[in-house]
């Protein structure tokens, strides 16, 4: 196993991990301390990949989407900084931006250290190794009891929480990973095919076990969506579309059995808990979200400072739930611009990865894709993406868009040059026989 390979799999793996080496940023108002992990093990292998992994030049016929992605990731980021001179707390604000920055290196790596098909592979594997662990701790917490980490701080509450301590956050995680797993073991021939199978059972059992009503509807939303894709572009052959249909409606039924009074359970007030009357459904989060953005419309308030000016009434974590909002009053409207901007721009690119010809790279690319609309549709009601592992797969999540559809160009070019060299050689072949057969008759002449 070579170095690069050793990087990029830890890469995708320690994206999950979110303890690190804490300084602090600075002093509340309160007299707390405020710090931030600004050593993370994902940081390793960051610089790791930078340093030591070269860098391919994008395809020409994406050139244009590469420098956008790379411009406008920096620009945000540089952006994000001016809430440092309008933040109420400026240690908050350190804390979001120095996350935020490690964020925006997952992305600038990915985009720039994930150049080849077997890069895709290595990382695709990290990043399901990781989704494999917080799984086993997710169903140990669901079936089982308490987990204790001797290294990391594991919050056992009333749902599966993983190593990310909040139920809502977990639930969000996997139902952004487990789309790899699932296409690894269903669609594509990554070997070992029964660990892709055992994680992705244990991804939806931990998933279920969350009690997050956002991240199942975006989950199975965003499934739907594609496979559906999938199966008018004619990617899945007949046993394939076979299997799901059998992986479909068996767990539907067992899970509607045993589970169903649960996933009721949890459905009963979603009325009231998105559209009430009541300051703090999402309908009067949002209220109140925009009454900040038009107070504070050029930069917003600053990250991590929005919960000093939501409604005094408020209660909880004073948070807008819906990660559009919360961006818009954080970075102000330009911040949000940048944001759905890239984001838009790099999801409809996305979708050229639909042509590819190779199966691989196809599914990996639909995965990712997934995971990219499960997001947009659990941001439109939870606040998530402010929390460190979310905001890190988030980016990772976007950059792995267009690395896949670069890698995939790169595969074509490739393919189609050997293809070109294939046929020079027969030609020349077939014109050394042709002068060989001409020999002997111009001889006996």
């Amino acid at each position: 196993m070579n170095l690069n390979k050793i990087l990029l799999i830890a890469f995708g793996f320690l994206i999950t991990i979110e303890q690190g080496f804490t300084v602090v940023l600075g002093v509340l108002s309160t007299g707390v301390v405020r710090g931030a992990d600004v050593l993370m093990p994902v940081d390793l292998a960051i610089y790791g990949l930078f340093l030591f992994k070269n860098s391919w030049p994008a395809p020409k016929k994406y050139h244009g989407l590469h420098t956008f992605a790379v411009t406008v990731g920096i620009i945000f980021l540089l952006w994000s900084f001016t809430g440092e001179f309008v933040a109420v707390e400026s240690a908050d604000f350190r804390f979001g931006f120095v996350h935020l920055t490690r964020a925006i290196l997952i992305y600038l790596c990915v985009l720039n250290r994930i150049s080849t098909k077997q890069d895709v592979i290595d990382f695709t594997k990290g990043i399901v190794f990781g989704l494999g662990f917080e799984a086993i701790i997710g169903v140990w917490q669901w079936q089982i009891g308490p987990v204790f980490l001797p290294i990391l701080h594991v919050v056992n509450d009333w749902r599966a929480t993983g190593t990310l301590r909040v139920g809502n956050a977990f639930g969000c995680y996997l139902a952004m990973l487990a789309p790899f797993s699932i296409r690894m073991a269903l669609f594509t021939s990554i070997k070992p095919k029964w660990l892709w199978y055992t994680i992705s059972v244990l991804s939806m059992g931990s998933l279920l076990a969350t009690y997050s009503r956002g991240a199942w509807f975006a989950f199975s939303g965003s499934l739907l969506v594609f496979f559906i894709l999938d199966f008018f572009k004619k990617k899945l052959s007949h046993q394939q579309i076979q299997w799901l249909i059998i992986v479909f409606v068996v767990s539907t039924m067992f899970v509607s059995i045993k589970y169903g009074h649960v996933i009721t359970g949890r459905l009963e007030n979603s009325k009231e808990a998105l559209i009430s009357d009541k300051k703090h459904s999402r309908f009067g989060l949002a209220q109140d979200a925009l009454r900040i953005i038009r107070q504070h419309p050029a930069i917003g308030v600053g990250l991590e400072n929005y919960r000093y000016h939501a409604d005094e009434e408020i209660q909880g974590t004073r948070f807008v739930h819906n990660a559009y909002l919360l961006t818009a009053a954080q970075q102000g409207l330009p911040g949000i611009a940048l944001f759905i901007g890239l984001h838009l721009t790099i999801f409809i690119y996305g979708f050229r990865i639909r042509k590819s010809r190779d199966s691989t790279l196809y599914h990996i690319g639909m995965a990712a894709m997934t995971s990219m609309l499960s997001l947009f549709i659990y941001h439109l009601a939870a606040p998530d993406y402010r929390l460190v592992v979310i905001l890190m797969h988030h980016w990772r999540a976007l950059a792995m868009i267009v690395a896949v559809v670069m890698v995939d160009e790169r595969t074509r070019q490739m393919r189609d040059q050997r293809i070109l060299r294939e046929k020079k050689q027969q030609m020349r072949l077939s014109q050394s026989r042709m002068q060989t057969a001409k020999q002997p008759d111009e001889a006996a002449l």
